[in-house]
């Protein structure tokens, strides 16, 4: 057994060789530890380049992957990297537009990741740029910097959509209804979402343009129209609606039309979540008795339970990369979250405190963003489910809570 755990490491040793750094992390670290990482910049210190090298080394840290021991402004960087004994260097030099990123293993003596930058109005934006670029070629896995989360707020006295980056900053206000509105959910991020509108005093599920600000109706059948969980791929989203007289989970395109109805039932079937790949869905029933999670594939046949660890399961949400179904459990009078692995059908409990059942997934299949209704006002929280670290991300002032991440 030893023998071949070494033969695969040595393997993957050499694909990386062959391929570049775009396993760095992967191959060389444990997921729960941190790859140390010292940011040197050769540029001025001016206000533009402090902001920027303060967000990368947040942006970084809030990555997951890395510990930023030490970001300086450094004249010869050549001479000063050899201060600091660590695994990764981030060096930014200046150019003629902008500035050069480059990362070294200083051990091995290897460049890593190099690129040229164009400067930009907003530093906090290129260091995100930075960031997901060095994160993606280091672990393979997608940055998260230039992400949004949408979410509901009562800042103004009247529960309205926002949306906000994801370390909590750039809030920005996408409504003024003067009707509840609820579960945001991004068609296309940046530019449009779905959610639930109460204007005519009963929920339907609408469009917005966040460009122009118009809103168009796309399902208002008799009875409940909600639960969107729209898949860019196949074009389609599962909505829950109760036009047969109790909630089913049927599919629709993004015009509103239906397509086909799913589930048929005399049980309740509500939160559906779409797979990646768009063939399969995981969704909340109490067929059984009480509410648990079951996959099905989107024409409604292989019908299967997952959860098997409380009494109580909701909330499914399918990881962007398709490895885990999360989902909510109720864990004495509190909300836990567990991760439920398809290909090997085990389940492994994340935290057994969480306090709310909004989630939804980071797009680098990693991060999981919730409300936490346990904290008075509710707050917007980030958990990194790997280590466990929590952030928080809304302001103390307000109720906030049903959280949706964007797709990238």
């Amino acid at each position: 057994m030893k023998k071949t755990a070494a033969l695969i490491i040595f393997i993957a040793f050499l694909s990386s060789a062959a391929c570049g750094s775009t396993v760095f992390l992967q191959i060389t670290k444990n997921l729960q530890e941190k790859a140390e990482i010292v940011l040197l910049m050769d540029m001025t210190r001016d206000v533009y380049w402090n902001r920027f090298l303060a967000t990368l080394g947040r942006d970084l840290e809030y990555s997951g992957y890395f510990k930023v021991n030490e970001s300086v402004f450094a004249g010869n960087i050549e001479e000063v990297k050899k201060k600091y004994p660590v695994e990764i260097v981030l060096s930014g030099s200046k150019t003629k537009h902008g500035v050069k990123i480059r990362v070294e293993d200083p051990l091995d003596e290897k460049t890593l990741f190099e690129k040229d930058y164009a400067a930009e109005e907003n530093p906090w934006h290129l260091a995100h740029k930075v960031n997901d670029d060095v994160v993606l070629s280091l672990t393979g896995r997608p940055g998260i910097a230039l992400s949004k989360i949408l979410f509901v707020s009562d800042d103004t006295g009247r529960y309205q959509l926002y949306s906000v980056d994801y370390d909590g900053e750039n809030r920005i206000q996408l409504t003024k209804a003067g009707h509840l509105v609820h579960y945001p959910k991004w068609l296309v991020t940046g530019r449009e979402i779905v959610y639930v509108s109460y204007e005519s005093g009963w929920p339907k599920l609408v469009r917005m343009n966040l460009k122009t600000g118009s809103v168009k109706t796309l399902i208002a059948e008799p009875g409940l129209n909600a639960c969107a969980s729209p898949n860019l791929k196949t074009g389609e989203m599962a909505v829950v609606l109760s036009r047969t007289g109790r909630p089913e989970v049927y599919i629709a395109n993004f015009e509103g039309r239906i397509l086909r109805q799913l589930t048929f039932s005399k049980s309740t079937n509500a939160s559906p979540s779409f797979s990646p790949s768009g063939d399969m869905l995981a969704f909340v029933s109490d067929r059984q008795g009480s509410p648990q999670i079951y996959t099905m594939t989107k024409n409604g046949t292989r019908i299967k339970r997952i959860s098997y660890i409380s009494g109580y399961a909701t909330s499914p949400a399918w990881s962007p990369d398709g490895s885990y179904i999360a989902y909510v459990f109720m864990s004495g009078r509190t909300y836990g979250l567990a991760l439920y692995e398809p290909e090997s059908e085990t389940t492994k409990i994340v935290n057994d405190s969480l306090g709310s059942e909004d989630i939804s997934w980071a797009p680098d299949s990693r991060h999981i963003v919730y409300s936490d209704i346990k904290s008075k006002p509710s707050s917007i929280m980030v958990i990194d489910t790997i280590t466990g670290e929590k952030r928080k991300l809304s302001i103390d002032r307000a109720n906030s809570f049903s959280p949706n991440w964007s797709f990238n």
